[in-house]
C-alpha cells in the first residue's frame, strides 16, 4: 500500500482488516468463512428465503452424481473465496475436467493465500448450487453491503463478468445516492439502484451482521428476490486500493464508531474532506 502499517491501534479500514487477520480469533469467523456452515446463520437471522439452495455437498469429487445435477449449476469449494466453476449448459459440462478442478480445490487450505484465520483448517468440501438468474433471465447482479457494528455504511454493486475487463463497481450511500469513488481493481460503473432494493439490502444486511464489528454482506439480486451468497470478514485481505484515500480513512473510523454512520448526511462529502 506504499505507506507504514499502523496496528496499535489500526486506523484505516485496510489496517483494521490486517489487524483482524493477525489477531482476531472470534470462533464465529470459522462459521462465516465456511460456505456451508454460514447458511444456518443466514437462515436463523433473516430466513430461508435469503439462503442460496444447495444441490449437493461432497467430500470427494468422485462421489458427485453428475447426471442428477440440472443443466445449469455452479460448483465451488466451501472453504475458500473466488473459486467457482459455472456450468451454463452442455458445452461446460465436462465431468472429468470439473472433478479434476474440484480435487485441486480440496488440496488447498485457503488460509495459505492471505493467512486469514477464519479459513484455517476448515473441513474441505465441494458444493453445487443452482445457477441464479437476474430479472428477465439476464446475468445476476451482485451487490455487497459494507457493515460496521451491524450498520450498513455503503452499498457496492458489481456489473460485468468476474475476471473480465468489463468488471465495474458502483457505490451508493444508505439513501441510494451515487458515491464518487471506486476500487482501483475495477472500472467505475454506472449502475442505478432503486429505493426498494436499497431498503431491502439494508434491512437484511443489518440483521445478518448484528454483533460483528465488520462484515461485508454479499447479495445476489435475482429475479426471485435477494439471496445472500456469502459473508466476508476479510474484505480484500486488507489490500483494497481506493481511488480516494478518504474511503480508507472514513470506513476505518466507522469500524471504531459505528454510531457515526447515523450522523452522516453526505457520505461523499465526508470522504472528499478526508482525502
Amino acid at each position: 500500500m506504499e505507506r507504514p502499517l499502523r496496528l496499535d491501534p489500526p486506523v484505516d479500514l485496510n489496517e483494521h482488516l490486517v489487524h483482524r487477520i493477525l489477531y482476531d480469533r472470534d470462533p464465529r469467523l470459522k462459521i462465516v468463512c465456511d460456505k456451508i456452515a454460514v447458511r444456518e446463520l443466514i437462515r436463523e437471522r433473516v430466513g430461508e428465503a435469503f439462503v442460496v439452495p444447495l444441490l449437493g455437498v461432497w467430500s470427494d469429487p468422485r462421489e458427485i452424481e453428475w447426471e442428477a445435477l440440472p443443466e445449469r449449476f455452479v460448483l465451488k469449494p466451501n472453504h475458500g473465496s473466488g473459486s467457482v466453476a459455472l456450468v451454463h449448459g452442455e458445452p461446460d459440462r465436462d465431468p472429468e475436467a470439473l472433478a479434476r478442478q474440484a480435487a485441486d480445490w480440496l488440496r488447498d487450505d485457503y488460509f495459505d493465500v492471505s493467512l486469514e484465520w477464519g479459513y484455517r483448517d476448515l473441513p474441505r468440501r465441494i458444493l453445487a448450487e443452482p445457477m441464479l438468474d437476474g430479472e428477465g433471465g439476464a446475468a445476476v447482479t451482485e451487490a455487497v453491503a459494507m457493515t460496521f457494528g451491524g450498520k450498513v455504511a455503503a452499498i457496492r454493486v458489481f456489473t460485468g463478468g468476474k475476471g473480465t475487463p468489463e468488471r465495474s463497481d458502483t457505490w451508493f450511500d444508505r439513501n441510494g445516492a451515487r458515491l464518487p469513488f471506486h476500487s482501483l481493481k475495477y472500472q467505475p460503473g454506472d449502475y442505478a439502484i432503486d429505493p426498494d432494493t436499497t431498503a431491502r439490502i439494508i434491512a437484511a444486511a443489518e440483521a445478518v451482521s448484528e454483533g460483528f464489528s465488520h462484515l461485508r454482506v454479499d447479495f445476489y439480486l435475482t429475479r426471485d428476490g435477494l439471496r445472500i451468497g456469502e459473508l466476508t470478514p476479510y474484505c480484500g485481505a486488507g489490500l483494497i486500493p481506493w481511488n480516494r484515500r478518504g474511503c480508507d480513512n472514513v470506513f476505518g473510523r466507522m469500524w471504531d464508531d459505528p454510531d457515526w454512520i447515523d450522523r452522516i448526511d453526505d457520505l461523499g462529502a465526508v470522504i472528499a474532506a478526508s482525502d
